[in-house]
């Protein structure tokens, strides 16, 4: 079912985060939108 899928996204996003050194509490990747789901952050400086 659905919740079942759901948990499985978070693991995934959970493991990308750990391999990019990222931190849900302060995100500078992937941030979580409450009731939407998740969100790439990054923007590479642009000199």
């Amino acid at each position: 079912g659905y919740g079942e899928e759901s948990h499985y996204l978070r693991i995934y996003v959970r493991q990308l985060r750990r391999k990019l050194g990222d931190d849900a509490a302060a995100p500078i990747y992937v941030a979580t939108e409450p009731g939407v789901g998740y969100r790439w952050i990054y923007e590479p400086d642009r000199d």
